[in-house]
């Protein structure tokens, strides 16, 4: 193998046992031959360390990593500290890859002077194999200066996931883009946000040999603490911000994307309220009084919850009435009353 492959297909692996293989053997089965893969075993508590090393013994183009149990972030990071191709891929491992995955997303690439992102459409199944709508694309090409319209007439916050692109290496390794390990929603948009602002240009592909499997249980519906889900609604607040300077994006353009970053708000909100856990009322209220002091311009323009429970919650919150909000959240919670914080879509 050459010393620096022309991809770097990169797969973090953490229990998922019963589908490692079946995504392993479809990447080494690519038709684009020129990669190296590399299996970022984090802490897996099954057999997957074994199968990714039993991997690594049959085929030379293998490079396994194993870890204690940091999370995807943390894995996936790894993956771009060890990755040496000229572009990298990511691939989940309960999903597989069709045979020209590798091959249509490097053509697309290479077809066009620069660096920039391709992002093509995707297949979803059930964990049974059974169908569910596919992500359609229309086939794009935008140069860096219009890729602005994509959020208005693409939604591009909605294709937020690492998977079914392809990156150039040099502009992650220039720009120093990671994956944010302090949070854990988000995560795969923000980082392809941050890579947008270094692009040359933005291609969309309508190709789909990409297979997502939906799990009927996901660690992204998880709350995670107040810490880390807020982290997330200010990064993303931060680069919402700066992507609408950069490309001089209208609000009324970003409606969609605003309400995307209102999903890591909502649940910094209910963060402390999880039954889980046992926050002091006195911390609950700092973080309330902190969320509505610092983002009170978000909260007043764009946080609109559409059920008669969340619309009296953002009443209380805009008066300033923390102790009192407090009480009303920590109540419906008791009293199982739901649903609580839901946007306009039930979004998370």
């Amino acid at each position: 193998m050459k010393e620096e492959p022309i991809i770097s297909v990169i797969v973090p692996v953490y229990k998922v046992e019963q589908y490692l293989s079946r995504c392993v053997s479809s990447i080494l089965s690519q038709t684009f031959a020129d990669f190296e893969l590399l299996l970022i075993d984090d802490g897996s508590p099954d057999r997957c360390g074994e199968i990714c090393d039993e991997w690594a013994s049959k085929d030379y183009r293998v490079r396994v990593f194993h870890q204690e149990n940091f999370g995807v972030s943390v894995a996936r990071n790894r993956g771009l500290d060890h990755a040496t191709g000229k572009y990298v891929v990511f691939v989940d491992p309960d999903d597989w890859i069709l045979p020209d995955y590798c091959l249509g997303l490097y053509n697309s690439q290479a077809a066009y002077s620069g660096r920039g992102l391709v992002i093509q459409g995707m297949l979803c199944r059930r964990t049974d194999g059974t169908s569910l709508p596919s992500l359609s694309l229309p086939d794009r090409y935008l140069p860096f200066s219009s890729i602005g319209k994509s959020f208005a007439e693409n939604n591009i916050c909605e294709m937020g996931y690492a998977v079914s692109k392809i990156y150039a290496r040099s502009i992650i390794e220039e720009f120093s883009i990671r994956f944010d390990e302090n949070i854990h929603c988000l995560e795969d948009l923000l980082f392809m946000y941050q890579y947008l602002l270094h692009c040359d240009y933005l291609v969309l592909n309508h190709m789909q040999n990409y297979v997502y499997v939906k799990h009927p249980f996901s660690l992204s519906h998880r709350i995670h603490s107040f810490e880390s889900e807020y982290c997330c609604f200010v990064k993303y607040q931060q680069l919402l911000a700066e992507m609408m300077k950069v490309w001089k994006i209208p609000v009324g353009d970003m409606v969609v994307t605003v309400n995307s970053m209102l999903v890591p708000f909502r649940r910094a909100l209910k963060s402390d309220y999880q039954p889980d856990r046992t926050i002091p009322r006195e911390m609950r209220v700092k973080h309330l009084k902190r969320m509505i002091s610092e983002s009170r311009d978000v909260f007043l323009k764009y946080y609109h919850p559409v059920f008669k429970t969340d619309k009296l919650g953002k009443v209380l919150l805009g008066f300033n009435c923390y102790i009192l909000y407090d009480f009303y959240i920590r109540l419906l919670f008791r009293l199982n009353i739901g649903p609580v914080f839901y946007g306009p879509k039930h979004m998370y």
